[in-house]
């Protein structure tokens, strides 16, 4: 985030577990940037204020 603008997404691997596959990777990226702010928002709520934070259900496609 730089400016309250998603700027990149960063992809780790992990030990013990495989990648994603290119399809299924692209769909996570894509989400991640369709709701990036609604993310972040409660990242900071939950983690740095310490606030409840309500689950949302998504209903629709991307």
């Amino acid at each position: 985030m730089d400016n309250g603008v998603l700027v990149e997404i960063r992809v780790r691997e992990k030990a013990g577990e495989e990648p994603l596959s290119s399809k299924d990777q692209k769909t996570a990226e894509e989400f991640i940037r369709k709701y990036s702010k609604n993310i972040i928002t409660k990242w900071i709520k939950f983690f740095v204020l310490r606030q409840a934070v309500k689950s949302t259900t998504i209903k629709t496609k991307l």
